[in-house]
């Protein structure tokens, strides 16, 4: 069964609240406010290497925490 665009955006918002909270903010950051990698790492006082590699591993831990998502969509 489809699953709705409202309950998917529940299960992403779940899924984000799950990270660490460096994880989170680098998330939030590239995706929501669509920062630059420059940005985040002078907004974080993080290197850019840094927010590449949260940003990697929260990706990784988003794409296993939503699998059955993606796979109902």
């Amino acid at each position: 069964e489809r699953m709705e665009h409202k309950e998917i955006r529940g299960r992403i918002d779940a899924a984000i609240a799950q990270l660490s909270p460096e994880h989170r903010a680098v998330i939030l950051m590239k995706e929501i406010e669509e920062m630059q990698y420059h940005e985040i790492a002078e907004s974080l006082g993080c290197s850019i290497g840094t927010v590449m590699s949260r940003l990697f591993y929260a990706r990784k831990k988003l794409q296993n925490l939503l699998r059955d998502v993606y796979e109902n969509v």
